[in-house]
């Protein structure tokens, strides 16, 4: 059990990267419900709430709204509304969700379960959002913001074409199940698409099932036909690091510190991540040492690897760790006392890097998916913060992306042929966080093409105007300062990296 859960939390912690398997999301489709009006008003319902997946075995691990799943800190007012919705009541479920929010304000499981509450029993579109958030609670709840984010949008505005959109949070603990929630969620006719990752995506190509990824963690492929990815593939991020080391760092001989205990289902993720970061910086002239730097070794001792490193050339240092040990790549930074120039994989992008590492992991550089400072939709941050409170991060962006587009697909059809004869249309966008959405025929994220003449990641170019590669923006560990918004409590902050922007 022990491995099961070190699984399933590298499986949802890896909200960033390429590789972000460690974060599982899913969510679309339509609740089964009496065919009402919706009218974006509340109407008294009398008759008790009967979810449509009562008979699951996995039911418990399912809400609408009449279960809680985020615990930490909660109102008496949520369950209060938790029991309410159970009950069918949905005017009282909507008022202590109110009182709720007004408590806790940026706890997105309660909007999530107030807009729910304000559909009632009226007709609407089902959305399955899996997270692990006895597992992984910050990456999880960074998630459900973006799709709660989402979906406050839309049913604010009208719904789809009228129909309101519901979400039901499916909340996993252990990998294992996962395979089951997965069968689970395509025989529920009610589901018209899910947002999340899988490493088999077979079973919803085989059931007609639309899945968005927010993360994409392979190369581009055959196409899938039903599943579709929010992020460029994981190449461009390793890309996007390969060529700043060689190429605006000057930096020819790179040291790796990974973790050989990453696996996922006996696959050793480590190893493949490894392999295509080497791959990249390769590509831009540069070579990785041959110096061992196993985090997940017994024995590992950051001094003695460091020496090794540097006697051996090295002109910095790569981190690779497991998204749930990242103290032990901290632990590297802080031995390596700002000798070697630090560059960082996707999953350290989170506020425990910046509140444990603090000036050790100060100038360390990463590939993220979205930075509020660079390209994008200028209108999604400050919405954030507005429903919030606070600033986001990059899990919360892909999420938002990836259930924007199922609502512009679900607005020319709202079947799951439909749905997927959409998104499959070259002509197809949508406008995300990150920008423009549109897919390639592999279903992989279209790289946006700039007006202002901005290269894409591979393409020959001024490396200097090059802020975003691909979908993909460079960012650095930086003290925050009184002359910029600083979304973090440490002092410390993920800045974009300036000499991209000019």
């Amino acid at each position: 059990m022990k491995n099961n859960t070190e699984n399933i939390r590298l499986l949802f912690s890896l909200g960033l990267s390429g590789f972000l398997i460690a974060v599982i999301l899913w969510l679309l489709g339509t609740v089964i419900r009496p065919q009402t009006e919706y009218s974006g008003q509340l109407k008294q319902q009398s008759a008790s709430f009967v979810p449509p997946y009562t008979n699951s075995p996995l039911k418990n691990r399912m809400s609408l709204g009449e279960k809680i799943f985020v615990t930490e800190g909660r109102p008496l007012e949520k369950e209060a509304g938790r029991r309410a919705f159970e009950a069918g009541d949905f005017v009282t479920a909507v008022t202590k969700f109110q009182s709720s929010l007004q408590a806790k304000r940026n706890d997105p499981e309660t909007l999530i379960y107030l807009n729910n509450a304000k559909i009632g029993k009226a007709k609407s579109l089902k959305v399955a959002v899996i997270v692990p958030i006895g597992i992984s609670l910050n990456e999880s709840e960074e998630m459900l913001r973006g799709v709660a984010q989402a979906q406050d949008e839309v049913n604010s505005s009208g719904g789809i074409n009228g129909l309101p959109l519901q979400l039901q949070i499916v909340n996993i603990d252990n990998y294992e199940i996962l395979k089951q929630i997965n069968t689970d969620l395509v025989n529920d006719s009610s589901i018209v698409a899910v947002v999340g990752f899988s490493r088999d995506t077979s079973i919803y190509n085989k059931r007609g099932l639309v899945m968005v990824s927010p993360v994409n963690p392979k190369k581009p492929s055959n196409p899938t036909k039903y599943v579709f990815y929010a992020t460029p593939s994981s190449d461009v991020f390793s890309d996007a690091i390969g060529s700043y080391i060689v190429q605006k760092a000057r930096l020819t001989n790179i040291a790796i510190c990974s973790d050989s205990t990453f696996t996922i289902n006996q696959e050793k993720i480590s190893k493949e991540i490894v392999q295509q970061y080497t791959d990249s910086i390769r590509k831009y002239g540069g070579k990785v040492t041959s110096t061992a730097c196993d985090l997940g070794a017994p024995t590992f001792q950051p001094s003695s690897f460091l020496s090794r490193a540097i006697s051996d050339g090295a002109e910095g240092l790569l981190l690779i760790p497991r998204p749930d040990k990242l103290n032990l790549a901290i632990e590297v930074a802080r031995e390596n006392k700002g000798r070697l120039p630090l560059f960082g994989f996707q999953a350290m992008y989170t506020e425990r890097t910046l509140k444990y590492g603090q000036a050790d992991v100060k100038g360390m550089v990463l590939a993220v998916s979205w930075h509020r400072d660079a390209v994008g939709n200028k209108l999604f941050a400050p919405k954030a913060i507005q429903l919030w409170g606070a600033e986001v991060s990059p899990r919360t962006a892909t999420t938002y992306d990836a259930l924007q587009a199922i609502i512009a697909g679900l607005k020319k059809g709202n079947t799951r042929q439909e749905l997927q004869k959409a998104l499959s249309d070259p002509n197809f966008s949508a406008l995300g966080a990150t920008g423009t959405i549109q897919f390639s025929p592999t279903g992989d994220r279209l790289r946006e093409s700039f007006a202002d003449g901005v290269p894409k990641a591979g393409e020959k170019g001024d490396g200097a105007k090059r802020d975003r590669q691909g979908g993909v923006f460079l960012v650095k560990v930086a003290p925050c300062d009184s002359s910029q918004s600083c979304n973090s409590t440490t002092g410390y902050r993920f800045q974009l990296v300036q000499s991209h922007l000019q």
